[in-house]
């Protein structure tokens, strides 16, 4: 820490690890998040317990708490040349607002608050950081230092270290809320664990227990996360007419009525739990990073009509007030079901419908399914369209391809229309 205040990282994208690396690094990079809050309470109930330490025992504590010091130092030298250098990045700098499509409350499941609580997209078993600290953890080393600045805290933990070598209590030196200070410095400790993560690139998204641990299913970056850019990557592979048409041609009914599928059988099975998967991420998570809001943020929209057909498209399965309530309307498509057994009756319908021998007309659950998807689809469809709309940029909105039998089509109704 020597003469650290007056250094420089090599270049920006150095930055993150040379604001790590004053202290917050070394404190924690031996042993696990969870040795380091044992130790810390090892620590706590020394300095609270009115008996003799060996020597052995207090060089431990001692270790312990030159790592406490050195995070609070780290702490502080984060914050200093944050600041000195205004440095601001995506991950941690960014606004959230509240998700548009959140679950209406009284059609959330039982395990809602569970799924959807502020700290469990952290695979640390983090408790102390408030919903604002775990989106943005640099504020937790702000509010570490606004009742006591770094000389203060430096004093109380040398108070610390003084009462462990003359093996006194805190109650002692005059310290009357050790157990205060203990849930300040886990929770210092909580986000500087964040803080490794965001130089790592292992920064966790907002949902990425939903995605990694409930849906079993990965994700290929923080922005990918999204289910704003997962929608639109269900329109990069296919056009909402032939998604549409494949889903009502799988859901015919009796197998005499049935009509050929136009796409693959296993893409539409991808495309299918990728549509169910993405209507359920939307209703999910409080709150969201603003840009993921913003159509601007995307280098590319994929539009799911063609350009023609844009401004006069309505819904197929919507109804005038369920196109105006598009959030009650999907909370309600996925109200009282497991989204796992969705998935699997979609892939079940398929294996039926190419099966030569089966005979069945649609069920109840079938009819349900098919319901939901269509629905599903078309506010999908909307968002994208409202997305577009929204975009200023002057270019970065991709339209399906028009077929050749489609083009003869729109030279027919043009030749009619002179006619």
């Amino acid at each position: 820490m020597d003469n650290a205040y007056l250094n420089n990282p090599e270049d920006k994208y150095e930055t993150p690890w040379f604001l790590l690396e004053g202290g917050i690094f070394d404190s924690i990079r031996y042993g696990t998040f969870e040795s380091f809050n044992e130790s810390l309470w090892q620590l706590l109930v020394a300095l609270t317990s009115n008996y003799n330490k060996d020597d052995a025992e207090k060089q431990k504590l001692s270790g312990t708490l030159g790592k406490v010091v050195q995070m609070v130092k780290g702490c502080h030298y984060f914050l200093h040349h944050k600041k000195r250098l205004n440095f601001k990045e995506d991950w941690i700098d960014v606004n959230w607002l509240p998700n548009p499509y959140r679950c209406q409350k009284k059609y959330r499941s039982s395990n809602d608050q569970k799924l959807n609580h502020h700290l469990a997209h952290f695979k640390e078993p983090f408790s102390k950081l408030t919903r604002e600290e775990a989106q943005n953890f640099v504020l937790t080393f702000k509010h570490f230092f606004i009742d006591m600045d770094l000389t203060s805290w430096l004093n109380l933990l040398e108070d610390w270290k003084s009462c462990l070598n003359r093996n006194d209590t805190l109650f002692e030196s005059g310290e009357y809320a050790p157990l205060k200070t203990y849930e300040k410095l886990v929770g210092l400790h909580e986000a500087c664990m964040l803080g490794y993560h965001w130089a790592e690139y292992s920064y966790p998204p907002p949902n990425r227990h939903l995605i990694e641990d409930f849906l079993g299913t990965t994700y290929e970056g923080y922005r990918y996360a999204s289910p704003f850019e997962m929608i639109d990557g269900i329109f990069c592979g296919v056009s909402y007419v032939d998604l549409h048409e494949n889903i009502s041609a799988l859901y015919m009914g009796c197998s005499r009525k049935r009509k050929e599928l136009t796409m693959d059988v296993v893409d539409l099975r991808f495309y299918l739990c990728w549509l169910i998967e993405t209507g359920w991420l939307l209703l999910q998570t409080d709150y969201l990073p603003e840009d993921w809001l913003l159509p601007d943020s995307f280098d590319v929209l994929h539009c799911p009509l063609p350009e023609k057909e844009v401004q006069y498209w309505r819904p197929k399965c919507l109804s005038i007030k369920e196109r105006n309530k598009l959030t009650k309307t999907l909370s309600k498509l996925y109200h009282d079901i497991d989204v796992h057994d969705v998935i699997y009756e979609a892939e079940n319908r398929i294996i039926r419908y190419l099966d030569p021998n089966n005979t069945d007309c649609l069920s109840e659950e079938n009819l349900k399914s098919r319901v939901r998807l269509l629905k599903t689809l078309d506010i999908l469809t909307l968002i994208v369209l409202d997305f577009c709309k929204r975009r200023t940029k002057p270019d970065g909105i991709t339209y399906p391809k028009v077929s050749e039998e489609e083009k003869v089509e729109d030279i027919d109704e043009v030749e009619n229309s002179i006619l």
